[in-house]
């Protein structure tokens, strides 16, 4: 078990699995939460759900061939996405709005059999790297479009990249790099946008920023947020936290660092 920032932080942690806000909708603390599930991006890829036994909504693996990696359209045109920025758009107007996002790692994989995927981040890294573009490129649509919209406060999410699981080397080739990526460009801004522990925890260790404790009084991790103004990137604990008395900023001179990406 790792420590930062004073909570407890298991790498192996399955944030899909436990982290019931990034699951479902948030209205709590005056703020409400868009899309309801962390399915939108691979609906709008063309992707199929089933719902389990116990209620929870599952993506069925949609690629099953390297090759269809190098043909993914853009998505920040589809129905589900325009959805979302519109219902953005009529919310804020009452309350502030946070936007939940997935990492494009976690996009990609969400999409492939595990069983699969891990063979292919080896053995076709050029499909893999064509893919998570694409999806990257999406995705920064998709998140500018929501703080144009009124989105005060994005969720960065990435769960499907593990460290653990994928090795230093991989991660930083295949999630780091894209999600520094989505990042990038962010610094002008409105939104506070906080990214989940398991993804800034590791960027810290791998030097890409400095985490900074900033004292706040002391309630709920989500209160606090509502009242800092962006342009500002957290992280090192979760989003839904109880009560804090500080939050943690991550800070780089250039916000985010040339990308590490393979030659």
């Amino acid at each position: 078990m790792a420590r930062a920032s004073g909570i407890d932080f298991d790498p192996d942690f399955d944030l899909n699995a436990l982290c019931m806000g990034h699951i479902t909708g948030n209205t709590a603390n005056n703020i409400i939460a868009f899309p309801d599930d962390f399915t939108t991006e691979a609906k709008a890829l063309g992707a199929e759900t089933e719902t389990t036994a116990n209620g929870f909504e599952v993506i069925r693996p949609l690629f099953t061939e390297p090759d269809m990696l190098f043909n993914i359209p853009a998505f920040e045109e589809s129905e589900g996405i325009k959805n979302v920025v519109e219902e953005i758009r009529a919310a804020s107007k009452e309350k502030k709005v946070l936007l939940k996002l997935n990492g494009p790692y976690s996009v990609l994989a969400s999409l492939v059999s595990p069983e699969l995927f891990y063979r292919w981040c080896a053995k076709y890294r050029q499909a893999i790297h064509s893919a998570l573009d694409s999806i990257t490129a999406s995705l920064e649509i998709y998140l500018d479009e929501s703080i144009n919209a009124g989105a005060g406060i994005v969720s960065l999410a990435d769960p499907y990249a593990n460290v653990s699981v994928l090795g230093e080397k991989r991660y930083r080739e295949f999630a780091a790099a894209y999600l520094l990526r989505l990042l990038r460009g962010r610094e002008g801004e409105t939104a506070v946008i906080h990214l989940c522990p398991h993804s800034s925890i590791p960027l810290v260790q791998f030097g890409y920023f400095e985490a900074k404790d900033i004292p706040v009084k002391n309630d709920s991790y989500l209160d606090a947020l509502v009242r800092q103004s962006g342009p500002l990137l957290l992280g090192n604990r979760c989003i839904y936290s109880g009560k804090s008395d500080s939050i943690t900023s991550l800070i780089c001179e250039t916000f985010c660092p040339p990308l590490f990406l393979p030659r």
